[in-house]
């Protein structure tokens, strides 16, 4: 099977998941992703593919939460719809339960995007504005700190994802920023309620 387009990945995600908020973290750690292709110099079907696994690293989440559930059952069905192996490989690393080491630069970045796409996210909305706009990289570092803030966040994740990427954790956070402020209003994490993501049709690329 060919690589998957977006439009694909979006159908997969919205099969699975209802949640807006899961639909909205997809969206983000999509960004995120493709900003890290971005930098890693990714030709611009690369680029779609690092955006694709982001999108879907979480699909399965809202059906089966569990650690014995998630990810496992959603490779599965990875496999089972063909989607091509560094794609399920690249979901199930995202997850270090899963025991599947981070080898290739994409699945390097899930980990280094996933937590921290949140996180920021997270540190968007507790500030006077809700935005990301004016988020400065420092304050996600800071409230990284406060153990009673965001505390289901991995800290040790936080950090062993901007190992893997080769950036410090200040330049991974600005990444990030950078990646989530074009859409923000999208997030919710632009200043007001974002609206909803209906199955169809598809969002819009992300940095487009």
């Amino acid at each position: 099977m060919p690589d998957p387009d977006r439009a694909a990945a979006w159908a997969l995600l919205c099969e699975f998941t209802h949640s807006q908020a899961l639909r909205r973290h997809g969206l983000s750690v999509e960004a995120s992703m493709r900003a890290l292709a971005r930098r890693a110099g990714a030709a611009e079907d690369e680029l779609a593919a690092w955006g694709i696994v982001g999108l879907v690293h979480d699909f399965d989440y809202e059906q089966h939460p569990t650690l014995d559930a998630h990810v496992w059952r959603g490779m599965e069905i990875l496999r089972a719809r063909g989607w091509p192996e560094r794609f399920v490989r690249a979901v199930g690393a995202h997850a270090s339960y899963t025991g599947i080491q981070p080898e290739s630069p994409m699945e390097r970045a899930i980990v280094a995007a996933d937590e921290l796409s949140g996180f920021v996210g997270a540190c968007a909305l507790v500030r006077p504005s809700r935005s990301v706009r004016d988020l400065p990289a420092e304050s996600v570092l800071k409230r990284m700190k406060d153990k009673a803030f965001a505390r289901a966040v991995d800290r040790a994740e936080l950090r062993r994802g901007a190992e893997l990427v080769d950036l410090s954790l200040l330049e991974l956070a600005a990444l990030v920023i950078a990646a989530q402020v074009p859409i923000a209003d999208r997030l919710g994490i632009g200043g007001s309620p974002a609206p909803d993501l209906p199955d169809d049709p598809v969002p819009p690329v992300p940095d487009a």
